[in-house]
């Protein structure tokens, strides 16, 4: 886990060098008026496992195995947490990060599960160069466990777990219905420990280390320079000096700590959910226009073409288009390459979802004569 630990270090610090005003306000993680610890769930989060560890550390048997499930389960359930790190992997990339990074689906119809954040989560991670901190997610995140426990679907004894009404767990590449908490569920949780533990030092080592004001390059949308607001107690926001006039009298605006009221209040800004979103979609199809491939999960790719058909705005469309097309014919050129027949025979239908949706969405704007030859051809492959 060293190893692992020392990659949460490097993503915050990376992010902050790349662009310090985004990761300023990525540890705000500001979305409206509240107190510190109410206007996020991070502290609450914090403060919950700090009281599971107690426990854990001082039950036995089943109440260990009970408290450590719980212990486990609630650490991969905080959204903030993924927004966080997701952030921070796309402002170490060069791009903003977002309050909302991982929040609806399917043109807005439900919120995004947790399986689906670590999804969105791994392919951010894979541009970000944090490999250690993608296992820890493969090797210690199993849905099974956590989807049992809060449904109250298990039974234990003095050494195993037992799922009910569940998928069966892969350990191993073995399914099975039961596992053993000692050798299995015990060690999981102790990595998850560890990690908690490196990413809150990270955070409230990043939110102290601002002791002063400091003046840094910000685009507040334009460019513009913003003062990071610093203190005894660490981060109090950041203001931006005359940025907005009104009455023929200019004013500052910003995120800062109102001491006052104990609270966060954003001053003389309009936050424009169309416009933030707006931000974010040219951000991600900017990032995956720079990617030669899809390396981890297609999960966020498929969700940013889906918010890209909901706009229906025709550049974004577009580019959606191009992209669909360009990784449709990565796999192709893969599969041409292959020289195992029986391997050969599995790309079509993770290539063919690729090209007839950009047929789907781009037929109108766009020259879609060969990508319908390659479709006939894959087709027919599949057939013969």
């Amino acid at each position: 886990m060293q190893e692992t630990i020392s990659e949460i270090d490097s993503l915050f610090e990376e992010a902050k060098e790349s662009i310090e005003f985004e990761f300023v306000q990525t540890l705000i993680n500001y979305r409206g008026m509240g107190t510190k610890e109410l206007s996020t769930n991070l502290h609450e989060w914090f403060d919950a496992i700090e009281f599971y560890k107690g426990l854990f550390n001082s039950k036995s048997g089943k109440e260990k195995t009970r408290i450590g499930t719980l212990l486990y389960s609630t650490f991969f359930e905080n959204s903030d947490f993924y927004n966080i790190l997701g952030s921070l992997c796309k402002i170490k990339l060069g791009y903003k990060g977002s309050s909302y990074l991982f929040w609806k689906t399917r043109k807005y119809e439900r919120l995004l599960g947790i399986g689906e954040k670590k999804d969105f989560l791994l392919e951010l991670l894979e541009d970000a160069e944090k490999q250690n901190i993608i296992s820890f997610f493969i090797e210690n995140h199993f849905k099974e466990i956590r989807n049992t426990f809060f449904h109250s679907a298990y039974s234990l004894s003095d050494e195993d777990y037992i799922l009910h009404d569940s998928e069966p767990i892969f350990i191993n590449r073995v399914g099975q219905s039961h596992f053993n908490v000692n050798e299995f569920l015990y060690p999981k949780i102790e990595n998850v420990i560890q990690f908690f533990d490196a990413f809150k030092q990270s955070y409230l080592n990043s939110f102290a280390s601002y002791k002063a004001d400091k003046e840094v390059d910000a685009l507040f949308p334009d460019p513009c320079k913003a003062t990071i607001l610093g203190s005894k107690d660490g981060l109090k926001g950041f203001r931006i000096k005359n940025s907005v006039q009104f009455y023929g009298k200019w004013h500052d605006s910003g995120v800062w700590y109102d001491e006052k009221y104990d609270m966060w209040a954003g001053h003389n800004i309009r936050m424009n959910f169309e416009n933030v979103e707006t931000i974010e979609i040219r951000d991600s199809l900017t990032r995956y226009e720079k990617k030669e491939d899809i390396k981890r999960s297609d999960l966020e790719f498929e969700n940013l073409v889906d918010k890209i058909l909901e706009r229906n705005k025709p550049d974004e469309i577009y580019r959606a288009t191009h992209l669909l097309v360009k990784f449709g014919d990565v796999r192709l050129k893969k599969m041409v390459a292959e020289k195992n027949g029986f391997k050969q025979r599995n790309f079509p239908k993770i290539i063919l979802p690729f090209y007839r949706k950009a047929v789907e969405i781009g037929s109108k704007i766009m020259d879609m004569k060969k990508v319908k030859e390659n479709i006939k051809t894959l087709e027919e492959f599949m057939a013969s």
